[in-house]
């Protein structure tokens, strides 16, 4: 009774200890939120601001167009974000190759027991035990294998797969010039409109400065009443009229230099002065059909939605693939320290044939389903095709316009200035009011501001022009990449687009493309050419150069387009 009762109550300890080990494992499992702290907050800040400024040349003399440019490039996160994403494509390129290779498994083990590994063998025809219990095996022993495998479905769609991989790899270098464009676009408005605000301020605060003059007076001669009561009032609220504009003018010249400091990554407390720029006239030496043709080979829109049709090729081979039978060839070396064997190492190699005979009865719909895809593919990237088309025209357009506004606002500019010179000889003379000389300085203010918006605006134009036609502000090769050489660079290439020259593989894609298609502005000549020559507008396939190999593009027809 006694030891039953030890019995039992060992085995209540040993359910108690196994509950207790269970529960202390599940709870160890358990996983509890864990907000960020405040410290941790503080600590991420730190880091951030230190990682957003870090390593940047510091500004030792005023920024040039080009300067500021090159540090927008250099610094800026955006375009430091594109070019980590390039890099995170080339180094997933790396991995992917891997996929092709061969499998290479190494293994090696040791193990033992606590008693021997026998067995008994039992006779079928008599149901009795035909053999004595013996072992073959050791009760420990240690074991080695290094196995090569290499299965020939997984290499044509790691094949693939790389293929596609490098496909996206030029895709980030796509988007990543899409990205400095774009970057080098909104510097130039932005530089222009923080460098005429800088020259603009003192003229600014001059004006404000005699306008509070003009309105303190006013205020004391109507305390004195040598006006009547109606006369000051409405002085006043000339004044205060005239006070609130220069004071917005004045808020948006301050916000203009933080504008562009934002696009060159400057922390927002920098001081920093800005370059007198020579506001020499602008000259387009490419036509409308150039930059036509160019946008059609050059956008990195464009170029990177062509990878991504190349993707989906690649992505319906490798679909099917994958229902062809799957062969794997495999050779290895083992050991195995058992004394009872005969051999204790050896090599084998074989192959393996296996085919999901299921999915033969797929094939149609995997088809379709890939077709579709590239189907969509093309139309994306025709889609863009028209709508690069309509941005370069758009942008052609806009500068013609923007360019006759700059003109109507210079020449309004230059004629409030000679009033105001007239206005204040005329109120040394005493025969015009300290109001009317205020009013006239002001409205001379902002015909000035007018006339720099204009031009800024022009200059942003001019700018989008060759962005539109994807003709890029830097080169494709830098001497280095310090702010100087990186603006020394931004300053060739823009004199080398203002010549208007291309390179031979634009010149001969452009050759091309106006042989085959011809320009989006020759519409309403086709259209008058009549019946007979439709045949030459209809879609047309061409070979495009693109750098290290020509691909085959199709070129649609755009006869439904109106030029605007």
């Amino acid at each position: 009774m006694s030891i039953k009762s030890n019995f039992m109550g060992y085995t209540a300890f040993h359910r108690t200890a196994v509950a207790s080990a269970m529960l202390l494992g599940l709870t160890a499992c358990s996983v509890t939120p864990t907000p960020i702290t405040f410290e941790q907050k503080m600590a991420l800040v730190d880091a951030d601001r230190q990682a957003m400024f870090e390593n940047q040349e510091p500004i030792t003399k005023p920024i040039s167009l080009e300067e500021a440019m090159a540090r927008a490039v250099k610094y800026n996160l955006k375009e430091r974000l594109a070019l980590m994403e390039k890099l995170a494509q080339d180094n997933i390129l790396g991995l992917q190759s891997f996929d092709m290779l061969p499998s290479v498994a190494a293994s090696a083990g040791w193990k033992a027991r606590s008693n021997e590994a026998a067995s008994s063998s039992k006779s079928i025809a008599t149901g009795s035990e035909s053999l004595v219990s013996s072992t073959s095996q050791d009760k420990q022993s240690s074991s080695a294998d290094l196995t090569v495998s290499w299965n020939v479905l997984d290499f044509g769609i790691g094949y693939f797969g790389s293929k596609a991989q490098a496909n996206n790899v030029l895709a980030a270098e796509e988007r990543r010039r899409s990205v400095v464009a774009d970057i080098i676009q909104k510097v130039r408005g932005a530089y222009w409109e923080a460098v005429t605000a800088q020259e603009l301020q003192p003229l600014v605060k001059s004006t404000l400065k005699d306008a509070y003059s003009a309105l303190n007076t006013s205020k004391k001669t109507a305390e004195e009443r040598l006006i009547s009561p109606l006369e000051s009032l409405q002085y006043q609220k000339s004044l205060l009229e005239m006070i609130s504009r220069l004071e917005t003018l004045e808020g948006d010249l301050a916000t203009a230099k933080s504008n562009l400091a934002s696009l060159m990554n400057l922390p927002p407390a920098t001081q920093y002065e800005l370059a007198s720029q020579d506001e020499a006239p602008l000259t387009l030496r490419y036509q409308l059909e150039d930059l036509e043709m160019l946008s059609m080979v050059n956008r990195p829109e464009i170029n990177e939605e062509a990878y991504r049709a190349r993707n989906a090729v690649l992505e319906t081979r490798s679909s099917l693939m994958r229902l062809l039978p799957g062969a794997s060839l495999f050779v290895g070396a083992h050991y195995n320290s058992n004394s009872y064997s005969l051999n204790n190492d050896w090599a084998d190699a074989g192959v393996q044939v296996s085919w999901n005979l299921l999915s033969a009865f797929s094939y149609s719909d995997v088809k379709a389903v890939a077709e579709a895809k590239e189907n969509i593919a093309d139309l994306r990237r025709q889609a863009l095709r028209m709508a690069v088309l309509t941005q370069v025209n758009l942008a052609w357009q806009q500068y013609k316009q923007v360019d006759t506004q700059f003109q109507r606002a210079a020449e309004l500019s230059k004629i409030h200035q000679a009033i105001l010179e007239q206005s204040t000889g005329a109120y040394q003379n005493n025969t015009q009011s300290l109001v009317d000389r205020v009013r006239v300085a002001t409205e001379s203010v902002l015909a000035k501001r007018n006339r720099d918006r204009s031009f800024a605006m022009m200059q942003s134009a001019y700018g989008a022009i060759y962005k539109a036609a994807g003709l890029d502000p830097l080169p494709k090769s830098v001497s280095g990449v310090s702010v100087e050489n990186l603006s020394a660079s931004i300053a060739q290439q823009d004199k080398f687009l203002q010549q208007g020259h291309m390179t031979t593989d634009i010149i001969a894609s452009r050759d091309v493309l106006s042989k085959n298609v011809g320009s989006m502005s020759d519409y309403d000549k086709k259209q008058a050419a009549g019946p007979q020559d439709h045949e030459a507008i209809k879609p047309q396939l061409v070979m495009l150069s693109t750098g290290d190999s020509l691909q085959e593009t199709t070129i649609i027809d755009y006869t439904n387009y109106v030029q605007p």
